[in-house]
């Protein structure tokens, strides 16, 4: 509210505007008021009250904190458009912003574990262990710890170790029965590494190159994989028997009752495909079988690497090969898979050399591995 207060003097004039709005009353105008002939001169003045709201008297008005009065330095030069981005520039931006997401999901998830955040983030991140799997492994250790040793990482890759050879059986697939030949098939996903482990355990002499060995294949499905087995069988001198139709197999196997070892190489199965795994069952039922391994490659996707472990597992699988470990880093795979099916392991192989790469799995080897 604006009002005029007359008075004969300006201090006069002052006093009566701060009656009326207390003392931050705030003076707009002060002028002297013409009068008539004879009358004593008055002043003018206009005020209004510094909240713009009449104030009770005596009692000072709150100050507000917005300015009365602004100057051209108050006032902000027109914005200007910025050109629009281009789609590189959005992508790069978005990915940007993922991977602080990432970087924030991490902090939160591992600033949390209480306990060897750095030693969970090892196992799920550089070593492709299963997250539950390793917070699992992680409190195990840190109850065999002591506290003197809850900073030393070499002792605590050390008590890691020991823990996760816990987690695997082992099985020495070399100790042949008595005077019957051992009867041994391979089965797998497709591009595992089948037929190249079967040459291997046929000519390596630490296995069962040093054995009477008949090999057997029902892979006729692939394109020239009868003929790549045979050629490895004529290099190698092995007798060889391909087999199309499940009343040829039981034949075969009699062909060769005066050997000692007798592998048996199938096609790779698509875990997808359910007649195919039907088709193997019908052979697997032909004969007893010593030991039937399941070949999975330790380079496959995690998610596809278990979803085949399961779906194989229908079959009469009694052992795991895992081939293939010299293709990743991430052999936190073994662990997955291993915790996910209950199988010895039998071989590991880690490269294509023939009649090498290829060695028997131990406990405490294939926990260095994952480890280191």
């Amino acid at each position: 509210m604006i009002k005029k207060f007359t008075a004969p003097t300006v201090k006069e004039a002052i006093q009566l505007a701060k009656e009326n709005f207390g003392n931050n009353a705030i003076i707009l105008q002060t002028k002297k008021s013409e009068q008539e002939s004879g009358e004593p001169d008055m002043f003018e003045l206009t005020a209004m009250s510094e909240n713009n709201s009449l104030s009770v008297p005596g009692k000072p008005a709150e100050r507000k904190s917005a300015k009365l009065f602004y100057t051209p330095a108050d006032l902000k030069p027109p914005q200007k458009n910025s050109p629009a981005k281009s789609e590189t520039e959005l992508v790069a931006e978005l990915n940007q912003l993922k991977e602080t997401i990432k970087d924030m999901s991490h902090y939160i998830r591992y600033s949390k574990m209480l306990i060897l955040p750095d030693t969970l983030r090892f196992l799920v991140e550089e070593k492709g262990v299963d997250e539950d799997l390793a917070s699992e492994l992680v409190h195990k250790v840190s109850q065999k710890l002591d506290k003197s040793e809850a900073n030393d990482q070499l002792r605590i890759k050390q008590k890691l170790q020991a823990e996760i050879s816990t987690y695997f059986n082992t099985h020495d697939s070399t100790v042949l029965p008595p005077n019957k030949p051992k009867l041994i098939c391979l089965v797998g996903p497709t591009g595992v590494g089948k037929t190249t482990s079967i040459i291997k355990l046929a000519t390596n002499p630490d296995y069962f190159g040093q054995q009477k060995v008949g090999l057997i294949t029902i892979d006729t499905y692939r394109v020239a994989a009868a003929a790549q087995l045979k050629t490895f069988a004529a290099l190698a001198r092995l007798p060889l028997e391909i087999v199309y139709e499940p009343a040829e197999f039981k034949q075969a196997v009699d062909k060769f009752k005066n050997q000692q070892v007798i592998l048996v190489d199938t096609a790779g199965r698509s875990p997808l495909n359910s007649g195919h795994f039907e088709d193997l069952k019908r052979f697997l039922n032909l004969e007893t079988f010593d030991e039937i391994h399941l070949v999975l490659s330790a380079s496959m996707r995690p998610d596809i690497l278990v979803d085949s472990a399961k779906c194989f597992s229908t079959l009469p699988v009694n052992r795991l090969i895992i081939s293939k470990i010299d293709e990743t880093t991430r052999l936190g795979n073994i662990l997955n898979v291993g915790k996910k099916i209950d199988l010895p392991i039998s071989f590991f192989t880690n490269g294509q050399r023939v009649p090498d790469d290829i060695f028997l799995a131990d406990k405490n080897q294939i926990a260095n591995m994952i480890i280191n």
